[in-house]
Order: structure tokens, then C-alpha cells, then sequence
């Protein structure tokens, strides 16, 4: 067995299709079959099942599956590496964000990645996390960050960072600045909400069935910066990441209010194919929004600590 009987192995396993894969692979089908076959006697184990449609893994091939990723990530990553020592850092990148990556942490860090990499040429598309993870699995984004944790075969999953969610509303709501609020405690609210393609709305929409969060009207928005002016601009609340807002909790801009009921957080993770290990570039950029979403989370506490009583009609109700 060498790396052409892995790298065949797992075309298959992933395609579901011996023709699919030879496509993939670039190579004719006959000569895939054959290989398929000679690893099979090679290991004593029947690994798919031929039929009219495809090729269906067996029990052997899920397990068998899970060491060839393994092996050939770690053969990728160590060619990538050494790759990348002989010379000096440059290529094209295209990287996936979220838009709260994309509002917050990025405008952080790309400034100083240009700089210090004038030979990446970056390209940044900004979506939902199920749009990104079908990016990075059709290969048009070497790495994606997303809010929710796919069931992809084929993918390297690797958690980032974590923070809370808190109630943001413009200066016609009533609440107080960085006054902590209990959600069951509230009246009804006028809430913005995301669409169904957003990870959020199943979140908030949980806690509304359940009676944490009252509302008064729904109005559904996609658009980030659309979404926080016109909260700014309206007695209406949006349920969001603290990093959306931190640049502005000292200009007034939004009243922010910490959620101390319930517990409210959205975890950010990294995707890419393990057959595609990153590359310098993106690793630097991937370290980068790392430490800067962590940032977030100890400023924010910091802010947290300076958070009045709450007001007469927050402690009322």
C-alpha cells in the first residue's frame, strides 16, 4: 500500500463513485478499479460494495477511512511545511468569513497582514457558515471560519474561540447602557432577527419557544451593517456578538446590554479540507483573527466591570 492506494481510497470514499472519482483524480477508471481491488487483497477486506449507482463503503472502509485522512493530512502538511521554509511566503488565498468575522476581528488584522505579506494576494467572500462549509468542501475556499460545527466527512474541525451574546438596541429603547438584563425579566420586544440560513435564528428562536425572550414584533434582516443602523436608528434590539459592537460601546452609538439570563454564547470554528492542509498564509491569518477574537472576550469583560445598576424599569420588570 503506498500514498496513490490512500489518495484513491478516499476519492472513492468521499464521491461514493468509482467514475467520479477517476474524474477527480484525472486518471481512467479502469486502471482506479484496479487499484481499489489490489488494495483490498492487500489488506484482506472488502471495501465497497459495487452497484448500479455507486460504491458503498463498508464497515471496514469507515474505519479504514479515518486512518487514511489521518496519514494523508500529516503527509500534506509536513510536504506544505517544508515547503514553505524554502521560500519566502506569497500565493493567492480565498478565505471565508462570517460577517461578524468579517465586522469585527477582520478590519483588526488585515491591515497588518498586508503589510508584513505584500506577495498574498487575499481574497476575502463573506456568507453564512452552511454556504462556506459548501465552499470549502467543493474546494473554492482554502479555509472558512463559521459559527456552526458541520457533519462533513473529508473536513479538519478546530474550535477557535467563544463569546457571549449580548442585547443591542438604540438610544430610543429605554435600557441602560451596559446595565446587565435577565431576557424572562423583560417586557416584550421589538427584535431584529437573521434569516433561517443564519446559525443565530435557530438560537434565538429556541429561547423564544421556551419563553426566555418575549417579543412584540419580529423583523427578519440579513445584512449586518444594515441590522446595527437600524437599531441605532429605532427603539428596536438585536440578540448579537459583543465583537460586533465593541468598537462602539464608548461612542454611544448602541445601548449594550450584558445577558446575565440566560447564558448566550456563539463559538467560532475553523474548516478546511484535510486533504488540503493550510498553508503559512493562511495559518498566519487564521493566528491572527484567533488572538483578536480572544481580545474581544477580555475587553469585553473589562467593560463588563464598569456596568451600572440596572434602571427602575429593568429592576421592575
Amino acid at each position: 500500500m503506498d500514498l496513490r492506494h490512500i489518495r484513491s481510497f478516499i476519492a472513492v470514499y468521499e464521491e461514493g463513485s468509482i467514475n467520479r472519482a477517476a474524474t477527480r483524480l484525472h486518471c481512467a477508471q479502469p486502471s482506479l478499479s484496479l487499484q481499489l481491488r489490489n488494495l483490498e487483497e492487500s489488506l484482506s477486506v472488502e471495501l465497497f460494495e459495487r452497484h448500479a449507482r455507486g460504491a458503498r463503503p463498508t464497515a471496514a472502509a469507515e474505519r479504514f477511512y479515518q486512518h487514511c485522512i489521518s496519514i494523508l493530512g500529516e503527509v500534506e502538511s509536513a510536504e506544505q511545511h517544508m515547503r514553505d521554509w524554502a521560500r519566502e511566503i506569497a500565493g493567492a488565498l480565498t478565505v471565508g468569513l462570517i460577517p461578524t468575522i468579517t465586522k469585527s476581528a477582520l478590519p483588526l488584522v488585515l491591515p497588518d497582514y498586508t503589510e508584513r505579506l505584500p506577495n498574498v494576494d487575499i481574497r476575502i467572500v463573506e456568507a453564512f457558515s452552511g454556504t462556506l462549509t459548501d465552499w470549502v468542501v467543493s474546494g473554492e475556499l482554502d479555509f472558512a471560519i463559521i459559527t456552526e460545527p458541520p457533519q462533513q466527512e473529508g473536513l479538519v474541525l478546530q474550535a477557535l474561540s467563544a463569546e457571549p451574546l449580548a442585547l443591542i438596541s438604540g438610544a430610543k429603547s429605554g435600557f441602560t447602557h451596559l446595565a446587565p438584563v435577565r431576557l424572562p425579566s423583560l417586557p416584550p420586544i421589538k427584535l431584529v432577527i437573521p434569516s433561517q440560513q443564519h446559525s443565530l435564528r435557530g438560537l434565538l428562536e429556541r429561547h423564544m419557544r421556551v419563553g426566555d425572550i418575549s417579543v412584540e414584533r419580529l423583523l427578519e434582516m440579513d445584512g449586518l451593517f444594515g441590522a446595527l443602523e437600524f437599531l441605532h436608528n429605532s427603539d428596536w434590539s438585536g440578540i448579537l456578538p459583543i465583537s460586533t459592537v465593541l468598537g462602539d460601546l464608548a461612542s454611544g452609538k448602541f445601548v449594550v446590554n450584558p445577558i446575565a439570563e440566560p447564558a448566550m454564547v456563539i463559538e467560532y470554528y475553523l474548516i478546511h479540507q484535510t486533504r488540503r492542509p493550510l498553508d503559512r498564509a493562511s495559518r498566519e491569518l487564521v493566528d491572527a483573527l484567533e488572538t483578536t477574537l480572544k481580545q474581544s472576550a477580555v475587553d469585553w469583560s473589562h467593560w463588563q466591570q464598569k456596568a451600572p445598576a440596572p434602571t427602575k424599569r429593568q429592576a421592575a420588570e
